[in-house]
């Protein structure tokens, strides 16, 4: 993977820790991939915001709606691929 250089900066504290805990040959790595998992979360929460209340016309307020519901949805599926497979 093709890297960059930047210029960023931390805290003081965040600094003498990762100089205190990660050796200096390191420290890039853990730095991008602790950015790498900061902004894979940030891009979750921003998908799931986006789909909130996608679903509202479904009347699924008990555990046993939402079985039924996935029962039916995982059938369709079920069904669906098998005559996929049967035409190939």
């Amino acid at each position: 993977m093709a890297s960059e250089k930047i210029n960023v900066t931390l805290p003081s504290e965040t600094v003498a820790k990762l100089r205190r805990l990660i050796p200096p040959g390191e420290r890039s790595l853990v730095i991008a991939e602790a950015t790498d998992r900061y902004l894979e979360e940030r891009t979750q929460k921003a998908l799931l915001r986006q789909v909130a209340g996608l679903w509202k016309d479904r009347p699924l307020r008990t555990q046993a709606d939402v079985n039924r519901f996935l029962r039916r949805l995982r059938g369709s599926t079920h069904r669906r691929l098998t005559r996929l497979v049967s035409r190939g």
